[in-house]
């Protein structure tokens, strides 16, 4: 009788041992390595050129008053003024339309053997219409532009003065950049040929053409 307590005894001691080691193994948590997550890689902004906008330049003109009084002579001056237009985009390409108008303070004088009197021309007020395309490399956009344009000049001698509005054409190209998603700067060459105009000065019909090259910088909103 002793010997078959002491058997279940060990039996039940065995037992117990064994289910308390399956119940440690079931209790060992496995901690996992923390991966830590990739850093996204840094986007490059995107901008969008197309839609309208308006903005103001200012700029410095150098321009040549042609055969007036059978004398050629230069002139120079700051000019500024607005300019508008609207752009699409078709893929790296921004074409659209732009016009521009503004004020003139050229100026420039020479004597005139024919007149036998100094002759001075004056550019007033000039603007143009014209279409532009460019290649945009963000946050750039490198640009050129050509179409008609148009200014009021003026030439004087002795005391006689006529005002003509000559239409020509005008080129050019530029770049311009993004401050941000709705403001932008330029920087432009543009040279403009207006032709020629007959001006009254009193006795004496003057026949004087007139061309300009125009540095300008200018800053926009898009809407």
């Amino acid at each position: 009788m002793a010997g078959t307590l002491r058997s279940i005894t060990v039996a039940l001691l065995g037992t117990i041992v064994l289910g308390a080691g399956s119940a440690s193994a079931a209790d060992v948590v496995y901690d996992q390595p923390l991966v830590p997550p990739s850093p996204e890689a840094p986007s490059s902004p995107v901008y969008v050129w197309s839609g309208p906008y308006a903005g103001v330049f200012v700029g410095y003109n150098f321009s040549r008053f042609k055969n007036a009084g059978n004398v050629t002579f230069d002139g120079d001056g700051l000019v500024g003024g607005v300019y508008s237009g609207y752009n699409f985009e078709d893929g790296p390409v921004v074409y659209g339309v732009e016009a521009d108008l503004g004020g003139s303070g050229v100026d420039g004088s020479n004597f005139s053997p024919l007149l036998g009197d100094d002759v001075d021309g004056d550019q007033n007020v000039f603007g143009s219409l014209r279409g532009r395309v460019g290649v945009q490399a963000d946050p750039f956009l490198v640009f050129a532009t050509g179409g008609v344009a148009a200014s009021r000049n003026q030439l004087s001698s002795g005391g006689a003065s006529d005002t003509k509005t000559s239409v020509g054409y005008t080129v050019g190209a530029g770049v311009e950049a993004k401050f941000s998603d709705d403001v932008s700067g330029r920087l432009e060459y543009r040279y403009s040929n207006f032709g020629s105009k007959d001006y009254d000065l009193g006795s004496t019909t003057v026949s004087s053409g007139f061309d300009e090259h125009s540095i300008r910088a200018g800053i926009a909103l898009k809407f």
